[in-house]
């Protein structure tokens, strides 16, 4: 079933999607209204007989509790296929006109619908099959204190009874036919709508590879200038000092560096855009791989990196990405937090969740710089980032590494100053 739905287009997922949800309702929708209406139905039945009983209890107070009695009053008031009887508080049966043995009848006060008379004056059963006559009834029995006596009437369940409290047909077929015009409605809907939203989809695609391109030819045309011009004036001036022909080619090869490092970044957004590779791993290795990979870049600005970690931190996840989430946290640190300052890793479990929280003590951003912070080749100081050697693609990195691993993440501002990252990680 997983597979076909991954072969199916977005409009028949998204039509399948709405006309299951749409089913589901209209469902229960039927079946509450075919139970309500049965109850009602039931309720309706049961009023017929419990007047009945109300009648024959005014009756008996002017006649004589006998057979022949009741038989004339059957016969005066005829109800088809009825079965009357009538019985005492203690459960003994003093009258059945289907049964001549009544008065060796066993106890009646174990019957549903005559426990419910003595308790609240009325009761009835549905389909309990008679001890008497071995047939399914329809009991309704009334308590009549003034004879204290109750009456139980009783009609045969049989082929007649069960249809007569069935809903009825005609609901049936007119709510079938609304489903059918509403499927047909959504159906069309949905393929209006999937064609929207596919058109939107491909435009804001379009408009972030076009933005995608602008950036990464912006980004990639200062080094190249650079290394043409050192180039250039190498060629065409070789009697340039030694000393300057090095320092040209050293400008140079830190200009390739820092086109590779964003070819780099950029391949690894895009293996990010496919499925990960999940693993079961210790996180607390990762980061502390990262710890010693940036242990000579912290000594070298004389930072501080403080952990607050549990021992253990498992969890199932892509580990390539998990080391570019907390190594570009680490390099962004290092770049802007400024020398002498102090990096803050805490973690901890709550739930499911892995919750983090990356700090320094450094400048911090601009306010209005915040929601912008995780934006591809986003800067607060263009010029000043670039000096530092940033790509403008390593937050970009965290935020994806991030919501592939099922989490968010948000930065902040740390009075009186700092810059925090809060973010979770699905284990």
């Amino acid at each position: 079933m997983v597979i076909v739905m991954k072969k199916l287009s977005f409009s028949s997922k998204l039509f399948l999607s709405i006309i299951a949800l749409f089913l589901a309702f209209a469902s229960c929708f039927l079946l509450y209204q075919a139970r309500r209406e049965k109850a009602f139905k039931i309720a309706l039945l049961n009023r017929q007989l419990q007047d009945y009983n109300t009648a024959l209890g005014d009756a008996l107070q002017s006649m004589p509790l006998q057979e022949d009695s009741l038989a004339q009053y059957l016969r005066r008031h005829p109800l088809p296929a009825l079965r009357l009887t009538i019985i005492d508080p203690r459960g003994y049966v003093l009258y059945d006109n289907c049964s001549k043995d009544y008065p060796y009848l066993s106890d009646h006060r174990d019957r549903k619908e005559i426990r419910e008379a003595l308790q609240d004056g009325s009761g009835y059963d549905l389909d309990r099959v008679s001890r008497t006559v071995e047939q399914e009834y329809f009991y309704s029995a009334t308590y009549i204190p003034a004879q204290e006596l109750i009456i139980r009437a009783a009609l045969p369940y049989d082929d007649t009874l069960p249809k007569a409290l069935k809903a009825d047909s005609s609901f049936l077929w007119f709510a079938a036919l609304l489903v059918l015009v509403l499927v047909v409605v959504l159906f069309r809907f949905t393929r209006k709508t999937s064609a929207l939203l596919q058109q939107m989809q491909d435009r804001e695609n379009l408009e972030m590879q076009r933005e995608l391109t602008q950036n990464i030819s912006h980004e990639l045309k200062t080094p190249l200038s650079g290394i043409r011009a050192y180039l250039e004036t190498l060629h065409e001036h070789p009697e340039l000092p030694e000393e300057t022909r090095r320092q040209f080619i050293d400008r140079s090869w830190a200009l390739t560096r820092r086109i590779t490092d964003l070819m780099e970044d950029l391949g690894t957004l895009d293996a990010a855009q496919r499925p990960i590779r999940r693993e079961r791993l210790d996180l607390r290795e990762i980061i502390g791989q990262v710890q010693e990979d940036s242990l000579g870049a912290f000594k070298e600005k004389q930072m501080l990196w403080e952990c607050s970690l549990p021992e253990t931190m498992p969890m199932t996840g892509d580990a390539k990405l998990l080391y570019g989430l907390f190594r570009n946290l680490t390099d962004n640190a290092l770049r802007y937090a400024g020398e002498g300052s102090t990096v803050t890793l805490q973690a901890k479990k709550e739930g499911t969740f892995w919750q983090f929280s990356f700090a320094d003590n450094g400048p911090g951003v601009p306010e209005d710089s915040l929601p912008h912070l995780y934006d591809r080749f986003f800067r607060t100081d263009k010029g000043r980032s670039r000096e530092m050697g940033g790509t403008g693609l390593g937050l970009s990195i965290v935020r994806e590494a991030v919501r592939l691993h099922g989490g968010t993440i948000r930065a902040d501002n740390v009075p009186p100053h700092g810059l925090r990252h809060s973010f979770t990680l699905s284990a």
